[in-house]
């Protein structure tokens, strides 16, 4: 069968799967297009995207562990999926540096037809252990974006530990206290416990730091110090990696950057708050691995974390590129290049074929 015809098959299938994932409940929906991705995957559908110019897909990666647990690593590829999709990425695809993405953008021409970029936020130790593997393996180009103060210290993200501690923690209900009010959580239920994870993280994501921090202290302290330690060591794909293994990355040609110092929403932050967010993060990388990515990945990445202010104080800083979460391809002629928009690879690996398929076409 001729490529074109193969396209134009899949195309009609491939859109009458969206309208029925579009119609249905979020996690049906979800599902259908996952399958769908992971039925493209087994035939090679990728193989017969149209060669497009003037557009590529930026990825964002974040853990990768053997099994993750489906309901605390929501964000966390199996090793298996991950090597899946850099399978498909390799056979289908043209995988290209963001230094090459950019200054394609910035001198007006086009980037290879069909060029995708492999990214990973967050700096989780699994980046050096599992993914630098994998990558060199298939000879990928691919950047990875640090939380300063957290390789730092070695802490955890706040957003984990919520996860963690609510679906593992041994708590059956906790109460929390927000703007004076009792907020009250039932845990009983694996679909209760998910409710309350994202009620937490959603409500608490972009709020000031002055009102973040408490809520999440107060969380903190219904668990004991004990527990906490090791329901974290329970979940090693949520550790960051050390300063030693970021200086292994750059020394082997990965593109190390920023993503800030502590993983907070900047937008919502006072200018002095930001400022130093930035300039701290900037400071502690030229330190410990010296002259880093002049790339830069905004903490959430949503327009809530983001404004015109954090945008014009990244280009002060001397960073030529900034990379959001927000869902969609970058258009090369019209694009923001302090604002390009990203691909989030969930756990689910065949949503995102899924969507390079529907957005390639």
């Amino acid at each position: 069968m001729s490529m074109p015809i193969r396209r134009k098959l899949f195309e009609g299938l491939s859109w009458r799967l969206e309208a029925r994932a579009a119609g249905s409940p979020p996690a049906t929906g979800d599902r259908i297009r996952s399958c769908a991705g992971e039925m493209m995957r087994l035939t090679r559908a990728h193989d017969c995207l149209p060669e497009i110019e003037q557009q590529a897909a930026i990825l964002c990666l974040h853990g990768i562990t053997d099994r993750p647990d489906p309901e605390v690593e929501d964000n966390v590829l199996s090793l298996r999926n991950f090597r899946r999709l850099l399978d498909v990425l390799k056979r289908s695809f043209r995988i290209v540096s963001l230094a090459e993405l950019v200054a394609c953008i910035k001198e007006h021409r086009s980037p290879p037809p069909k060029s995708i970029v492999v990214t990973f936020d967050d700096g989780y130790q699994c980046c050096h252990e599992i993914a630098a593997g994998e990558l060199a393996l298939r000879r990928m180009p691919w950047s990875v974006f640090l939380p300063a103060s957290l390789i730092e210290t070695g802490g955890r993200q706040w957003l984990d530990d919520v996860r963690v501690l609510v679906h593992r923690g041994e708590r059956k209900r906790i109460v929390l206290h927000w703007d004076g009010q009792p907020i009250e959580f039932d845990l009983s239920t694996p679909q209760l416990r998910g409710a309350a994870v994202k009620q937490i993280i959603e409500t608490c994501r972009y709020l000031p730091e002055s009102q973040r921090r408490p809520r999440f202290e107060e969380l903190l302290s219904l668990f004991s110090e004990d527990e906490i330690a090791f329901l974290r060591e329970q979940y090693p794909s949520f550790a960051p990696m050390t300063w030693q293994q970021a200086c292994e990355l750059k020394a082997a040609g990965v593109d190390v950057g920023s993503h800030g110092l502590s993983h907070i929403a900047l937008a919502p932050q006072a200018p002095e708050f930001i400022c130093h967010e930035l300039t701290a993060a900037r400071d502690l990388l030229r330190e410990r691995i010296g002259d880093h990515s002049p790339h830069f990945s905004y903490p959430y990445g949503r327009p809530p974390a983001m404004s015109l202010e954090t945008e014009g104080l990244i280009r002060k800083m001397g960073y030529c590129c900034g990379l959001t979460l927000e869902q969609e391809i970058v258009r090369c002629q019209t694009c923001n290049i302090l604002a390009l928009p990203r691909l989030i690879v969930s756990a689910q690996v065949g949503r995102v074929l899924f969507a390079l398929w529907q957005r390639f076409l």
